[in-house]
């Protein structure tokens, strides 16, 4: 059992025995298999037996070496608890997790058991788990005083590509955050209104019309419109079809465990699948330029322009071609699937809470024609339904960071190089901050003077704040780019679809990765004039 200790912030930690007796206790089973492994090396007659048994002895010896510097960290307080169990049954164990949708109840379990911060391991990398709102205000603030760096696993840093806004840290990073950060600020993005929303609207009535069920995949070939008319005013259904088809199999390399292009793996198939993708951005871009010089009105009022012609204070071009490439296909993954995500969760929501559903249909009735940014960032029932939605199932579970030189925090001593894995999906279900955190309930973001409002359920925390008692955009420097876009995008969807039909779900599937949420099959008819 962990010793307990009630002072806030204590300068030393417990130690959490439990965990120190793990890796005694692993450290005497791969003696004993060094021994034996020795002992047999020595007696064999076989070279090939001898070296065999040579090497598993010499694993088992570094084996036992590992061990006894985590007993040795544990006892200095540089690693928080947590059951780092023994290698490839872990691995078995945290596939089986995700595979059964059982990584809620593990988080849940682990946080019941440790606190807010533990450490965990997998395919040998150890690193701290940390989700309560304290955890990530300090890993936000190192962020931003360049004490930490992005640290996602090396299959993910290849996929998104050496380029990408994502991958960066240090000066670079802050020079293509400043090239960006204006054309994704609120006001800019409502310049994609217009277009939003007709593409919306068409799109919801080639669902309707079809008088059938569609599968949540449409989403993210609706995802790639928006992107499309955004960048270019029109719609190539051939491109859009074609980079649908190599995303999905470029998401396949997510899940990857090794970063080797060995032939016929989901991982050298996602790369490939990346390079058709880099082969398509080449066209977009040419395509972009031809019709677009840099002194046009859509070169200055679109992302894809700023992307393409952007300078620094210096008058210089910020992105080489190959960066361009990254940053876009990082741009047309973060609309694909967090999209999709976002729009099946918030239906398969609204269709397990009726009065949420009806709630937002008779206030969504009420907007203007055109719709308006200002009605829509002032609706209420809108807003809540979103933020509740995404406080459920946040479509991204959590990010990585790795600290560039030793830090502390709650008593314990983080060494350079140490990795935290901050988890969304801790801090939105952590029962301190959200009351029945468990169930769906939009009127917890409601304002005070909303007839629907209800102090019970109440958490007092403002969305749009976005910090880390509501961090579903991440936060520090690396805080997502693209949220007001994707609040918007989200807002005009829920507003079209909930003005102008009723919708009907059937068999949800949750999902936890590449994006967590759910997967949903719907249809639409339209409601009657009133």
């Amino acid at each position: 059992m962990c010793e307990k200790n009630n002072k806030f912030n204590p300068p030393a930690p417990p130690t959490c025995w439990s965990s120190s007796v793990e890796h005694i206790i692993k450290a005497t089973v791969y003696t004993y298999i060094c021994h034996r492994s020795i002992t047999h090396a020595i007696d064999s007659v076989s070279p090939y037996s001898t070296t065999t048994y040579a090497l598993a002895g010499i694993y088992a010896l570094w084996m036992v070496k590992s061990e006894l510097d985590l007993i040795l960290k544990r006892l200095q307080r540089k690693l928080p608890p947590g059951y780092l169990g023994f290698p490839i049954l872990r691995e078995i164990e945290f596939i089986r997790t995700i595979s059964t949708g059982g990584i809620m109840k593990s988080l849940q379990e682990k946080r019941t058991k440790y606190g807010t911060i533990f450490t965990q391991s997998f395919f040998g990398a150890t690193s701290i788990v940390a989700g309560g709102q304290d955890d990530l205000n300090w890993i936000f603030n190192n962020d931003r005083k360049a004490l930490t760096e992005v640290a996602w696993p090396p299959n993910i840093v290849m996929l998104l590509g050496p380029g990408a806004v994502a991958n960066q840290t240090g000066k670079y990073h802050r020079v293509l955050r400043r090239l960006l950060e204006p054309y994704f600020a609120p006001r800019f993005v409502t310049n994609y209104l217009k277009c939003m929303d007709e593409t919306t609207s068409d799109e919801l009535e080639s669902w309707c019309e079809a008088g059938k069920f569609h599968s949540s995949e449409v989403f993210k070939m609706y995802a790639l419109r928006l992107f499309y008319v955004s960048a270019f005013g029109n719609v190539d259904e051939e491109m859009i079809a074609s980079l649908h088809d190599d995303f999905k199999q470029w998401l396949g390399g997510f899940m990857s465990l090794t970063t080797k292009q060995i032939p016929g793996t989901s991982f050298a198939e996602a790369m490939k699948a990346r390079d058709r993708i880099l082969d398509t951005v080449d066209v977009l871009i040419d395509k972009f330029m031809s019709e677009n010089p840099e002194d046009s009105e859509r070169a200055q009022i679109t992302i894809m322009g700023r992307l393409i012609y952007g300078k620094d204070k210096d008058n210089n071009r910020v992105m080489t071609r190959d960066e361009m490439k990254d940053n876009i296909l990082n741009l047309i993954f973060a609309g694909h699937d967090t999209t999709y995500a976002s729009i099946s969760t918030l239906l398969y929501h609204l269709s397990e809470n009726k009065d949420a559903m009806d709630a937002l249909a008779a206030e969504v009735s009420t907007l203007s024609d055109p719709l308006t940014a200002d009605e829509l960032r002032n609706a209420p029932v809108l807003n809540a339904c979103i933020h509740e939605s995404w406080r459920c199932d946040p479509p991204v579970a959590g990010s990585f960071r790795k600290a560039v030189k030793e830090l502390q925090h709650k008593g314990y001593s983080f060494g350079a190089g140490s990795v935290f894995n901050f988890s969304i999906l801790m801090a939105t279900t952590d029962e301190k901050l959200y009351k029945s955190h468990e169930k769906f309930e939009m009127r917890r973001f409601l304002p005070k003077d909303h007839p629907l409002y209800s102090s019970d359920i109440d958490s007092g925390i403002d969305p749009f704040q976005g910090r880390s008692s509501y961090p579903i955009f991440g936060g520090g420097t690396h805080v997502c780019l693209g949220k007001a876009f994707a609040q918007l995008e989200l807002r005009v969807l829920a507003a079209r679809l909930l003005k102008g039909y009723k919708v009907e779900v059937r068999n949800p599937e949750k999902v936890y990765f590449p994006v967590n949420g759910w997967n949903i099959e719907f249809k639409l008819t339209k409601r009657k004039s009133m």
